[in-house]
């Protein structure tokens, strides 16, 4: 049997005003609920506890968790591969003028960046966003690729906001603070999709990565919407499940839906 041609796998569409893929991101929309949006907020409150409380003043500990930040921190396994490689013969006490420093947080995470310029950008400033987000999740803030990317212009904080407008920067400082201007405002782009709900912010502790949690569902939401308008529907089937994407995403393991247990 001849293998399948490409041209029997992708579609071929006009453009993102095809209709159909404003259908596809109406259905993926409803293939999240208001319930995994506060489901991952928990399971990344529990992270936090387990791995990331108390870090900021603990060099040994964070040394002794790196693995585990490593994959809290980024999403996918080569990236993790990459920082841990990176600090196998590298000083840990670098973390503690980003997590403990009294410079003001973009301050310290340009610095962080600068001093780690042999990496990709992109990945130093996860690390560095990762974990002061997940350290003290009150005053800090994620800045992955997939909120915003300035090199290619993508993510989903633009297109929540509806352009690239108020998160253009002129340095890795101001970048930050811009894109900790532009989370705060999620709550109220959620509104609209019914995924911010009371619920999601009544309790405390998951409460704190409420952001974190609708954000990665909201990606998740336009990526699974633009890439099963892309395939032909015997393959949207290949592609896990709208929750899991966005748990993977935040460095979270996926849920087997029929087990409800943790992979």
């Amino acid at each position: 049997m001849e293998p399948q041609r490409q041209s029997h796998i992708i579609k071929q569409k006009t453009g993102p005003d095809d209709p159909e893929l404003q259908s596809s991101l109406q259905e993926a929309l409803g293939q999240v609920a208001p319930e995994d949006v506060i489901a991952i907020a928990a399971e990344l409150a529990d992270r936090h506890a387990r791995i990331f409380f108390g870090l900021g003043a603990d060099t040994a500990k964070l040394a002794a968790s790196f693995p585990d930040i490593a994959s809290a921190v980024t999403h996918t396994k080569a990236n993790a591969r990459a920082i841990t490689n990176y600090f196998v013969q590298n000083d840990y006490t670098i973390f503690s003028e980003l997590l403990t420093g009294e410079a003001p947080i973009p301050v310290r995470v340009a610095a962080f960046v600068e001093k780690l310029n042999t990496l990709d950008t992109r990945l130093v400033l996860e690390l560095a966003s990762g974990l002061l987000h997940n350290t003290s999740p009150k005053d800090n803030w994620l800045w992955t690729r997939w909120l915003w990317d300035p090199t290619t212009g993508t993510g989903i904080l633009p297109l929540l906001a509806g352009s690239s407008h108020n998160l253009l920067a002129t340095n890795i400082a101001d970048g930050y603070s811009r894109v900790g201007a532009v989370t705060a405002m999620s709550m109220k782009f959620g509104e609209g999709t019914g995924l911010w709900t009371d619920e999601l912010i009544t309790n405390e502790k998951p409460a704190q990565f409420a952001n974190s949690a609708f954000l990665a569902c909201a990606y998740s939401v336009y990526m699974y919407g633009s890439t099963s308008w892309r395939l032909s529907r015997d393959f949207n089937g290949l592609l896990p499940s709208l929750p899991n994407m966005a748990r993977r995403l935040l460095g979270l393991p996926k849920i087997n839906s029929e087990t409800s247990m943790v992979e």
